[in-house]
């Protein structure tokens, strides 16, 4: 005969309440340790790739500051929610430059970025690419009059007429300074790989448009929300073709916004790494690693919603034909006085209503 079966008691036990205290102990050491590892991870790995992303740093000439954030009452100033800086100025540029590269390359699009860390605050101001200047920054030479969006061209590496930092960035930013009186602290510029890289690493864009856009033969894009992949938001955001260049800023516009609450998305987190890989070779930027870690400190903090975005009206801005010397014929710009310069650093300002 076998040995026989043994019955096991499946009377449930309870667990002392020392050993119960012991095993939570442990539990929340390996948890706080887990999460530790998780961010030194993070800190190594992803940071220092963030920072293979980085140009020359800006050196504008004088310090600008946005009008708007004066002290308390009592005379101290409100600190910030995040990092040491109370305010910041981003240039964000999208260059028309098709190869992996940022050699050459005419300013597409121009936005003045302010983010207020003492208020979680953010405005993104828009400067038409045709804006005509008069005046470069010192360190560039540029015939003029020229549209703005030749600044950055002319600052490139390819063309070699600015002796400042940052290439065509720089150029940009230091004549946005000479001609508006607005300093920029650091820079973003994204060719149309990146552009397209950016919006399909995030599994596209979403988003609503009041009125249909009609870019045919090679898209079209009717009234309504809707997801864009990379080479459609490309389109859209380039479109010229039965509009006028105050309705396309407004495109954009919604093109930003809408990869802007992509990026904020809970649900994004986890392509952040690839995101960062596919970043570090196709924009050009002098934004820190430091600066990085201000930003995800900010962003629960930041109100998408209350996000603004400024498009000067053409009661600013005066449509008007000049003789351009660079290209040697008439061309369609936009002329300016003191209100444009006015409107423009009350807007970065701004608080929501």
């Amino acid at each position: 005969m076998g040995n026989p079966t043994m019955r096991q008691d499946t009377t449930p036990q309870k667990t002392p309440p020392q050993k119960r205290n012991k095993t939570l102990l442990i539990v929340s050491i390996v948890v706080l340790a887990a999460a530790v590892i998780c961010g030194a991870i993070f800190l190594i790995t992803f940071l220092p790739r963030f920072n293979q992303m980085q140009s020359d740093p800006l050196d504008l000439p004088t310090e600008t500051p946005i009008p708007g954030n004066e002290l308390d009452e009592d005379g101290t100033s409100t600190p910030p929610l995040c990092g040491d800086e109370p305010e910041m100025t981003i240039l964000l540029v999208g260059i028309d430059y098709r190869d992996n590269g940022y050699l050459y390359g005419l300013a597409d699009v121009i936005r003045l970025i302010h983010v207020d860390f003492t208020t979680a605050d953010v405005n993104v101001v828009a400067l038409p690419r045709a804006i005509v200047v008069e005046e470069t920054g010192p360190n560039l030479d540029m015939p003029t009059p020229a549209l703005l969006n030749q600044a950055y061209l002319y600052g490139t590496a390819g063309m070699g007429h600015y002796t400042g930092s940052g290439n065509g960035a720089g150029a940009l930013a230091e004549t946005i300074q000479t001609n508006f009186d607005v300093r920029a602290d650091n820079y973003v510029v994204v060719n149309f790989v990146a552009f397209q890289t950016i919006v399909n690493r995030l599994g596209g864009v979403e988003i609503t448009l009041p009125e249909a856009v009609d870019a045919r033969p090679a898209a079209f894009f009717p009234a309504g929300t809707q997801v864009l992949d990379g080479t459609d938001a490309l389109i859209l955001a380039r479109n010229r073709k039965n509009s006028s260049d105050n309705a396309r800023i407004d495109t954009q516009s919604i093109l930003i916004r809408g990869i802007l609450q992509k990026l904020m998305s809970p649900s994004t987190i986890p392509q952040l790494p690839g995101l960062f890989d596919a970043l570090s070779s196709s924009i050009l930027t002098d934004i820190t690693a430091q600066q990085v870690q201000t930003a995800v400190c900010m962003a629960d903090k930041v109100n998408l919603d209350e996000i603004q975005f400024f498009n000067p009206s053409l009661e600013l801005i005066t449509d008007s034909r000049v003789y351009i010397p660079s290209v040697g014929k008439e061309m369609n710009v936009f002329l300016w006085d003191q209100d444009l310069v006015d409107w423009i650093q009350q807007s970065l300002a701004a608080q929501p209503d």
